[in-house]
């Protein structure tokens, strides 16, 4: 409870009746927990000065605050001069190194930083006074920390740990951005009657919601809401080299579960290889000389391509092995689902048409339809859906059309589907929807497989790495 008053007989008449209206409803105000401010214009030096009065509670004479003196209020910290200017950085540097030293997976640090450290410091920030240096400096701490949990490279875009996960960064909140909007929407829905009749509250809140709009403006845009301040850090990343790949992340949003929710699925250490898998910070030779280009940076294995993760993942030789199995585990979960849900599944039939012999993955056969299912692990930095498409396209013809009603005595209706993800473990919209839409699929099965094509990924680099031997050269 605040009273205010413009003399000492004034604000002592106020403690009178508030003694007096409490003591009606059972209460009474404790004079240890009380203090007061006493303020005194100077108009010649244009300042104020702290006057030491004496205000009674009853018959106990209540303490006087001196200026260097601070008093909380609804979490805020106050001087006589007004708001004490706040260090986010103070208050959540030690919190973070308690949550480095807990017995704790790298995925549960990032939930409690996501969902407990940062959101605590929200109050302070929309009410408080802090200045955007400072801010700055809170967000280059917690990255510097977030860094340390994944084991990243001081390289990789800052963007990656901002960006909301659905857009394939990480989605640790960014102060500088996240505290104007808070403080901006604050300000803006106080709605009080007598604010209209009060010149000086009514200017005080307008000035404020101006110049918390002024610090929301990035690259001519302004950041207003959330989904805006997203989009930003999302089109950041887009742009940078190594979150390029992560363009189409943004089409589904249940693939990326295994990235912002703690899960039984990943140990810890595949969490952090997928990590680094996702943003490119494997260290591949092309990687780890970025910058030095004097330096050697074609294929350890002896192929005429640089050593690129891209080129593990989907070309080199030393890894084929794990690419089938990681095909092969994508093609398995499929069709387990869909033997679960009551469909004759044939894996890889041979179909001998006009064009030649045709392998689709899967067949399946429901109700009298079928279903052709083709799966593909592509490179990134190409579109997906243009590679969904031309997988359509490739069996989408009538001669395999023919052969498929000769060869299962369908009457019904064919059609062709792909599955089609890159080897980030990202899905194409079009083909992860349509095989929702059309029941092949679950949005649970469409998590575990992109989790399972990450592990593929992770397996191939393994692999390379491991295997000896600077030739191709078999013969």
């Amino acid at each position: 409870l605040v009273l205010f008053a413009e003399t000492r007989m004034g604000l002592q008449t106020l403690l009178d009746k508030t003694m007096d209206f409490l003591s009606i409803v059972g209460l009474k105000l404790n004079a240890d927990k009380c203090f007061t401010v006493g303020i005194k214009g100077q108009p010649k030096q244009k300042c104020t000065v702290l006057e030491a009065q004496s205000f009674c509670v009853g018959s106990r004479e209540i303490p006087t605050l001196k200026r260097t003196d601070e008093w909380k209020y609804l979490g805020i910290h106050f001087t006589a001069s007004g708001r004490v200017r706040c260090n986010p950085a103070e208050d959540i540097g030690p919190k973070l190194q308690r949550l480095s030293e807990a017995p704790l997976k790298p995925q549960q640090r990032l939930f409690a930083l996501r969902t407990v450290l940062i959101p605590q410091l929200y109050h302070k920030l929309s009410l408080g006074s802090v200045t955007i240096g400072v801010l700055r400096k809170t967000d280059k701490l917690i990255r510097f920390y977030v860094r340390r949990w994944l084991n990243l490279p001081s390289d990789v875009p800052i963007a990656f740990v901002h960006a909301p996960p659905k857009c394939g960064g990480l989605g640790i909140p960014s102060l500088r951005w996240v505290a104007p909007m808070l403080r901006l929407r604050r300000l803006s829905n106080i709605k009080w009657p007598h604010l209209v009749q009060s010149e000086e509250a009514s200017s005080f809140i307008e000035a404020e919601k101006q110049r918390a709009r002024g610090r929301l403006i990035a690259e001519q845009n302004e950041l207003l809401s959330r989904p805006a301040i997203e989009k930003y850090w999302a089109n950041r990343l887009y742009l940078s080299v190594d979150g390029g790949g992560l363009r189409e992340a943004g089409h589904y949003g249940p693939q990326h579960g295994w990235v912002s929710q703690p899960t039984r699925l990943l140990t810890g250490k595949e969490y952090l290889d997928g990590i680094r898998l996702r943003i490119n910070a494997l260290p591949t030779k092309s990687r780890t000389t970025r910058g030095r280009h004097e330096l050697e940076r074609q294929c350890r294995a002896g192929c005429d391509a640089p050593e690129t993760t891209n080129h593990i993942m989907q070309k080199c030789y030393r890894s084929h092995g794990r690419r089938v199995a990681r095909h092969n585990c994508v093609v398995n979960r499929i069709k387990r689902g869909l033997e679960e849900r009551g469909c004759v599944v044939i894996a890889e039939p041979s179909l001998q048409c006009e064009s030649g012999l045709n392998k689709p993955d899967l067949v399946v056969l429901r109700q009298n339809h079928i279903d052709v299912i083709d799966v593909q692990v592509v490179t990134d930095g190409h579109s997906m859906d243009e590679a969904h498409q031309r997988k359509i396209n490739r069996y989408d013809r009538p001669d395999i059309r023919t052969e498929l009603r000769r060869r299962f005595e369908a009457a019904g209706d064919i059609e062709f589907h792909s599955a089609t993800l890159n080897w980030r473990g990202i899905w194409s919209g079009q083909s992860v929807k349509r095989l929702i839409a059309k029941g092949l699929l679950s949005k649970y099965d469409s998590h575990i497989i992109s989790v399972q094509v990450m592990r593929g990924s992770l397996g191939c680099f393994r692999q390379f790495m491991y295997l000896s031997g600077f030739s191709r050269d078999w013969t």
